[in-house]
Order: structure tokens, then C-alpha cells, then sequence
């Protein structure tokens, strides 16, 4: 065998005609996205989800029974509050991601669905991310039993929230015959 020497510049050059070449005829798949929400699905969608937000706040603040006159209440909230509007981005791709898969459910590809999948794990991985960052930041404002304690209760309602979406969603098929 023979050690042939390797022009770095050629090499890279050659992938690079080969990604877009990839790109231009196709090989490289993106999943169809959904058309656009009308603005009165879109108006009625963010009205939903804001009543849901407020009915969460109400939960959270039950379960988590802290009062105005407890010296963590304040520092709690300064930090949840953050932590739910990075939350609704996330919930905004997984949003997407849902009305993707139900565009794209009658005709799914293999590469479709690995996108779809990859884009899912991609989510989970964001929000446990999300999560462990304001543990530490509630961790820190308030104490340890009161970060665990918010993991707890968002663990719950997530929990709920995913049995809802996933009692609504059809599974899919293994093929378009089936």
C-alpha cells in the first residue's frame, strides 16, 4: 500500500461540489413544512396557549405553596418567569414540529421521518437543557428543596401535557398502504 499525498485544498474543494451538488438535485432532504396558520388559527392558537400559560402559573403556585409573605416567593417568580418565556420558544418549534408531522403524515418518507425524529430529540434535549439551567438558578435565588420542588411540579404538568398532544397524535403508519 502506498501513501498517496492528499491536496487539503483539492479534498475541500471536492466536498463542497459534492454538498451542492447533494443540495441542488435533492439528496439532501428537509422535512415539507406545513403551509402557514391563517392569522385567526394563528390569533386563536396563541390565545389557547396563553390560557394555558396562565392556568400553569396558577398550578405552580399552588403546588409550590409559596406566599407573598414567604422571603423566597419573590426571588422564585423572578427566575420562573424567565424560564417560561424561553420554554414558549421551545414549545413554539415543538408547535411546528407537530404541524409537520401531521402535514406530512399521509406521506411519509424514511427521510422524513428521521428528520422529523431528529428534530424531536433535538426539542427534549433543549428543554432538559432549559431545565437543569434554571434548577441552578432557582437553586440558587431560593434553595435547593424549592428548585427540586419546581422540577417536581414541571415535571407533572409537562407529563400531562404530552399524554394530551401524544392521545391526539395517530401513530405512524409502516407504509402508505397500511
Amino acid at each position: 500500500m502506498t501513501n498517496i499525498p492528499v491536496d487539503k485544498k483539492k479534498t475541500y474543494c471536492l466536498s463542497a461540489v459534492a454538498i451542492t451538488g447533494a443540495l441542488l438535485t435533492g439528496c439532501a432532504t428537509e422535512t415539507p413544512k406545513a403551509p402557514p396558520m391563517t392569522d385567526r388559527t394563528t390569533a386563536y392558537v396563541e390565545y389557547v396557549r396563553a390560557d394555558m400559560r396562565q392556568d400553569k402559573v396558577v398550578m405552580i403556585n399552588q403546588a409550590m405553596k409559596l406566599d407573598q409573605n414567604d422571603p423566597n416567593y419573590n426571588a422564585f417568580w423572578h427566575e420562573y418567569y424567565p424560564y417560561e418565556a424561553e420554554l414558549k420558544k421551545l414549545n413554539d418549534e415543538r408547535l411546528a414540529l407537530i404541524r409537520d408531522y401531521q402535514y406530512n403524515l399521509n406521506n411519509m418518507t424514511d427521510d422524513t421521518a428521521n428528520n422529523l425524529a431528529k428534530r424531536a430529540i433535538a426539542i427534549r434535549e433543549k428543554k432538559l437543557e432549559l431545565l437543569k439551567e434554571y434548577y441552578k438558578k432557582i437553586k440558587k435565588a431560593t434553595s435547593p428543596i424549592i428548585a427540586a420542588k419546581f422540577l417536581q411540579v414541571e415535571y407533572e404538568i409537562g407529563l400531562l401535557l404530552d399524554l394530551e398532544i401524544a392521545s391526539n397524535m395517530p401513530l405512524l403508519k409502516k407504509s402508505p398502504q397500511e
